[in-house]
């Protein structure tokens, strides 16, 4: 009991950001040792200021829960969601490959798009596809992700972006990749 509430986040049950860094500093190793992939998906709530302030606080908090229960009809037991702060989640796909992520990540996008988390507002989210790159830091994954997430918004909001985890810096050039509107074909 005291375990886990030392890990999770008290409103919404997800894992808290400090379990995170533990969790994803672990699939780096792994990655590192076995070259097992790891993709996650960074999202966030859009907009989520003006439910705020048009109603309320409570039901702010509301949609936050019923988004990680939302979000947990996507998550096998080998994943994890965590509460990177405030309207912002990440999700670890453990084994998981990018094209693979990137339908998880669409599905999720519509299952919140076509849910009613609140009376008299529509939700949605924005989200960020990474997997992780065989010589990335958990910091440089997290924030390739944050990027993405971005790039999302800045698309037009509830949209899906990724980058297959390596940047030019790595020896690949994967800017390319625009945000994505599905259905896409991944060949």
């Amino acid at each position: 009991m005291l375990e886990e509430q030392v890990i999770t986040d008290p409103l919404t049950g997800a894992y808290n950001r400090r379990q995170m860094h533990t969790t994803l500093a672990a699939a780096v190793e792994r990655r590192r040792r076995s070259g097992e992939r790891a993709t996650v998906l960074m999202f966030d709530i859009d907009r989520f200021k003006d439910i705020n302030d048009a109603l309320g606080h409570g039901e702010g908090d509301r949609v936050l829960k019923s988004l990680v229960a939302l979000a947990g009809q996507r998550v096998r037991k080998v994943d994890a969601l965590f509460r990177a702060g405030g309207e912002e989640f990440v999700l670890l796909l453990s084994g998981t490959r990018f094209s693979d992520a990137l339908f998880v990540a669409e599905d999720l996008r519509r299952l919140v798009q076509d849910a009613r988390l609140v009376p008299g507002a529509h939700v949605s989210i924005s989200i960020g596809v990474v997997e992780l790159a065989q010589a990335q830091s958990a910091l440089e994954w997290i924030e390739e992700a944050d990027a993405a997430l971005y790039r999302a918004k800045r698309a037009g909001r509830n949209r899906v972006a990724g980058r297959y985890g390596a940047s030019s810096r790595f020896g690949r050039d994967s800017s390319a990749h625009s945000p994505l509107r599905f259905p896409v074909r991944i060949s």
